[in-house]
């Protein structure tokens, strides 16, 4: 991954992220360091919650950590970043432009859809650059969409927290951070970024997936469909925290219909997929049953013995699990995979079957 552009990109743009964020916020953390730690530590837990809970979207297999934290650092310091002097500049146009009480009302609804759903959906398709395997459909692309949009929401949160201990005189910096919190993820974290940067990631996704004319326009429905949303959640109508569900319901809709869409055609093809190699002789029947379910695999890890049988079964779902996955497309399919993970297979069926005949589990002599 290192050798690839794509990760220098990642990490150039993170640490240019962080160097302009700390440009707007260092002075303010400096100023309230009670606030800021108040807030830093209400707002880790979610953030630690939020990866482990989207990791788990994925119906057959846990998402990567490595490639989940690529995301999430990407929209929170590369996205959050940049996204702080564009937004200050599209701004500034709008105010100069079409009146200063005109920007005042309507410029957050215009500047932060056009600037920060494009940024924040960059990550997905870096991350498709720097780890070809990650992103190959419309389920990986709405997944790792999500935990960008999380990413950018956190760190969003944690600027809230600090203007609303000015807003509040900086005279209860602890308490700022509380009501900060409650308003931003106890009443809006449901249908906040990672909800709007899925769907445009779910788009990509499929756009990786396959290379086509209707894929394309595809995407670019999703991302204009996700900064419309934000554009509603921004708007000046429906004020007041008891109608923020009215405002937030359209966007967690919208966010769990592109999930149940992508994860029904990723289930489809990997049924497709599970039934062919079964008809192969590659998987033997009852198989597909326990690769489509993680606590069925979980299960018949127990009901092996530890040490080399339980390390061989494990690898064996997992190129049987890589298998089922190589005709989902993306930016590098490889031709030969799919002989060389059968290959793969059949080998580490036998040496299993061979494992489990071994009365004391210990590994075979190499002669």
């Amino acid at each position: 991954m290192t050798g690839r552009p794509a990760f220098w990109l990642w990490a150039g743009a993170c640490l240019l992220g962080i160097w302009l964020a700390f440009e707007t916020c260092g002075r303010l953390v400096r100023a309230f360091p009670a606030g800021a730690l108040a807030g830093f530590a209400l707002l880790a837990p979610v953030l630690v919650l939020g990866v482990w809970a989207l990791r788990r979207t994925h119906p057959v297999r846990v998402r990567p950590l490595g490639a989940a934290l690529l995301a999430v650092a990407w929209g929170g310091l590369a996205a959050f970043g940049v996204a702080l002097p564009a937004n200050a500049a599209f701004l500034a146009v709008i105010g100069q432009t079409a009146g200063p009480g005109f920007g005042a009302v309507w410029g957050a609804t215009i500047v932060a859809p056009v600037n920060e759903e494009p940024l924040k959906l960059l990550g997905v398709a870096v991350l498709a650059l720097a780890v070809p395997c990650a992103v190959r459909g419309p389920l990986d692309g709405w997944g790792y969409g999500a935990l960008a949009g999380l990413g950018f929401q956190m760190s969003e949160n944690f600027l809230y927290v600090l203007n609303t201990i000015i807003l509040t005189g900086a005279t209860q910096d602890a308490g700022a951070a509380f009501v900060s919190f409650a308003g931003r993820v106890v009443g809006g974290a449901w249908w906040s970024h990672w909800a709007m940067t899925a769907i445009a990631g779910a788009g990509l996704g499929r756009l990786i997936a396959r290379a086509t004319w209707a894929n394309a326009v595809a995407a670019a429905g999703a991302l204009l469909l996700a900064m419309v949303l934000h554009a509603w959640w921004d708007a000046p109508v429906l004020p007041g925290a008891e109608l923020l569900p009215f405002k937030g319901l359209p966007i967690l809709l919208a966010a769990v219909v592109a999930y149940r869409l992508a994860r029904r055609g990723y289930l489809a093809h990997f049924r497709r997929a599970a039934d062919a190699e079964t008809a192969g002789g590659v998987l033997v029947p009852g198989e597909r049953h326990v690769l489509t379910y993680r606590r069925w695999r979980r299960k018949e890890r127990w009901d092996v013995p530890p040490g080399e049988p339980r390390l061989l079964l494990a690898r064996l779902r997992a190129a049987e699990l890589d298998l089922l996955e190589t005709g989902l497309g993306g930016l590098e399919p490889d031709p030969d995979a799919p002989e060389r993970l059968r290959g793969d297979i059949r080998e580490l069926r036998l040496r299993l079957n061979a494992s489990r005949r071994r009365p004391d589990g210990a590994p075979a002599v190499r002669r």
